[in-house]
């Protein structure tokens, strides 16, 4: 017997193991030194710093952005249906809430991305890494350190172990200056992902002091995420 009722069809989302400790998520927040809080950045951020950002799609007709991956759909311990979802070519899978909204998006191999936005207030991205998941942790951490430095950013939190249900990562928090007329500080979680053929950079961004509200959500998904 299932503890929520079900919908035909559904089957609930078996709760997966992840090591990513609450307070990861919870202490993210923007600062800014004056003014509301600024909204998520309307720019693409390239993780892997060797050039210009890679140029989005037309997220409402191109068909290579998402597809649906039955086997991760089903219902949360809250009974909201969630969708499973390939992304970045099938290196991807994980389940979503369905109110998100894809953003924007890069099918360019090798520079694979995909933003979507929540209605709670918070983008959540994956973008492909070019690195060799078979390089050490160290020739890893030390290349995308190198790249937030050259980006003119700052790593205020980096190298913190977690998991999710399927792969290990590095936890970081990133800050970025905003131009604009306020001078703005812009704080993001990353966490860079491993699987046994691909590496990507998970990149959640809020208006919010912390992630509190929404932490429960996130470890959910984060918990699900599979990298191929």
């Amino acid at each position: 017997m299932t503890p929520f009722p079900m919908q035909p069809g559904l089957r609930p989302l078996a709760r997966a193991a992840t090591s990513l400790p609450a307070w990861v998520l919870v202490t993210l927040g923007p600062i800014g030194c004056g003014g509301a809080p600024p909204p998520p950045p309307n720019t693409i951020f390239d993780p892997s710093g060797t050039g210009p950002s890679p140029a989005p799609v037309d997220v409402t007709t191109s068909p290579e952005i998402e597809h649906a991956y039955p086997p991760l759909d089903g219902q949360t311990a809250q009974t909201e249906h969630w969708v499973g979802v390939s992304v970045l070519g099938g290196a991807i899978r994980f389940s979503r809430p369905p109110r998100w909204t894809v953003r924007d998006a890069g099918i360019e191999s090798g520079h694979r991305f995909i933003r979507y936005v929540s209605p709670d207030a918070y983008s959540f991205a994956i973008y492909e890494r070019p690195d060799s998941p078979g390089k050490s942790w160290r020739e890893l951490l030390e290349r995308y350190e190198g790249e937030v430095t050259a980006n003119g950013a700052k790593a205020v939190g980096m190298r913190i172990p977690m998991a999710t249900g399927a792969n290990q990562g590095r936890a970081y928090t990133i800050d970025r200056k905003i131009e604009s007329k306020v001078p703005v500080l812009s704080r993001s979680r990353e966490i860079l992902l491993r699987g046994a053929h691909h590496m990507v950079l998970v990149q959640i961004v809020t208006t919010e002091e912390n992630l509190s509200r929404v932490a429960s959500e996130l470890l959910e998904i984060l918990g699900r995420l599979e990298v191929d």
